[in-house]
C-alpha cells in the first residue's frame, strides 16, 4: 500500500496569555479598579493568596478582570491546586461579558485538550472572538488553525492575513512562523491576503482597553508554531488524518542591555505607553514602582500621566515614557520593556 505524502501544516504551540489584567474596559466602579488592582500588587509580589482574596469578592459580582485573574491562578496553580476545569469556570464567565484575554486562554484550553478532549471547533469559536479584538496570540492560531484546516476550510490567504496581523503588533513567534508560511503563498494570494487584513478586525485593541497587564514568566510562554516541509505551492489534496500537532516552549529570552543615554536632546515626537488607569493616584504608584524596578532602563527616559477623556469610556491617566524621535526608535525600547515582562504600546505624542 502506498504511504499517503505527509501534510504540510502549522505546528501550533501554548498560546496562553501569561498575564494579570489591572483592567480599564471592564470597570466602572473606581472601588472596583482599586480593590483589582490591591491584587494585582499582591501577585506581584509573589502573595497569591492575597491576590486570590482581593479577588474573589469582585468576581462574585461578576466583574470580569476579577474572574479572568482566578482562572490565571487556577490555570498555573498559584495559591491554589492547578486546576483547569475551575480555570474554565472563570475564564467562560469573563469571555462571556467580552474579556479578550479570557476568549483566547479559553479557546487555547479547548483546542490543547486542557480539560477533555481536543475540542477545535469550540477552540475556533472563542479565539476568532478575540483575533477579531486583536489579541495577537489568538491572531496567530486562528492563521494557524486556516493553515491546517482544523474546524475551518483549509485557506492559506486567510491564514497568511491572520498570522500578518499578529506580527503587526511585534509578536516574535508571528515573525517566524509568517516567515516558514511565505513559500507555500503565491505572490497573488500574499498581495489578497495584505488586503484582506485589514478587514478582518472589529476594533483594535489599546492600553486603554486591557489597562495595566503584569506578565510573568512561566512555561506558558507561545513558541514559534513550525511549518513541516515548506513546499512552493501547498498541496490541493491533503490526507484526511493529518499528524497530532506537538506542544513545544520555548524559553522567555534574556533581557538585553540597554544602551547608554544619548548626550544630544531627542525629539519628543513618539512615547510608549504603558498602562491606562483610573485614577492618577494609581498611574503614579505604577509610575514609581516601574522606576524602582526597571530604573536602570530608564536613565535617559521621562515618565508622564496623561490626562485622557474617552467621553463614555470615561476619564483615563496613561502612563507614558518619552522622549523618542521617530517610531522605530520606540517600538525598539518597547521590545525592551516586554523582554522585561512589561507590556507596552507606541504611540504619538500628544
Amino acid at each position: 500500500m502506498k504511504a499517503k505524502p505527509a501534510r504540510n501544516r502549522l505546528l501550533p504551540t501554548l498560546v496562553f496569555g501569561g498575564t494579570i489584567i489591572l483592567g480599564g474596559l471592564f470597570l466602572t466602579p473606581q472601588a472596583t479598579y482599586a480593590t483589582v488592582a490591591d491584587g494585582v500588587y499582591a501577585y506581584e509580589k509573589g502573595d497569591y493568596q492575597r491576590a486570590r482574596e482581593e479577588w474573589l469578592p469582585y468576581a462574585a459580582l461578576g466583574n470580569p478582570n476579577a474572574l479572568y485573574n482566578l482562572g490565571q491562578l487556577s490555570r498555573m496553580g498559584r495559591g491554589v491546586e492547578q486546576n483547569f476545569q475551575k480555570a474554565e469556570e472563570y475564564y467562560l464567565r469573563a469571555a462571556e461579558k467580552g474579556h479578550v484575554g479570557a476568549q483566547r486562554n479559553l479557546g487555547t484550553l479547548y483546542y490543547f485538550g486542557r480539560i477533555a478532549k481536543a475540542d477545535h471547533t469550540r477552540a475556533f469559536d472563542w479565539l476568532i472572538k478575540a483575533a477579531t479584538s486583536g489579541d495577537n496570540r489568538a491572531q496567530l492560531m486562528v492563521g494557524t488553525m486556516y493553515f491546517n484546516g482544523e474546524a475551518v476550510e483549509k485557506n492559506n490567504v486567510r491564514a497568511y492575513a491572520w498570522i500578518k496581523l499578529a506580527t503587526q503588533s511585534g509578536l516574535k513567534s508571528a515573525s517566524n512562523t509568517l516567515d516558514k508560511l511565505t513559500p507555500a503563498m503565491t505572490s497573488d494570494q500574499i498581495t489578497q491576503a495584505r488586503e484582506l487584513a485589514p478587514a478582518l478586525l472589529s476594533r483594535l485593541l489599546t492600553p486603554d482597553d486591557v489597562g495595566l497587564m503584569v506578565n510573568h514568566r512561566d512555561s506558558d510562554n507561545p513558541a514559534t508554531p513550525e511549518l513541516n516541509n515548506p513546499p512552493e505551492n501547498p498541496p490541493e489534496n491533503p490526507p484526511e488524518n493529518p499528524k497530532d500537532i506537538t506542544e513545544t516552549v520555548q524559553e522567555t529570552p534574556q533581557a538585553v542591555a540597554a544602551s547608554p543615554a544619548e548626550t544630544e536632546m531627542v525629539a519628543d515626537n513618539y512615547r510608549v505607553q504603558l498602562a491606562s488607569f483610573r485614577t492618577e493616584e494609581t498611574a503614579e504608584k505604577s509610575l514609581k514602582r516601574l522606576e524602582s524596578r526597571l530604573g536602570h532602563l530608564l536613565t535617559d527616559k521621562q515618565g508622564h500621566i496623561e490626562f485622557a477623556d474617552l467621553g463614555e469610556k470615561g476619564i483615563y491617566y496613561r502612563l507614558q515614557l518619552s522622549p523618542f524621535e521617530n517610531r522605530p526608535d520606540a517600538m525598539a525600547f518597547c521590545d525592551l520593556l516586554k523582554e522585561n515582562d512589561r507590556n507596552c504600546y507606541v504611540v504619538k505624542t500628544p
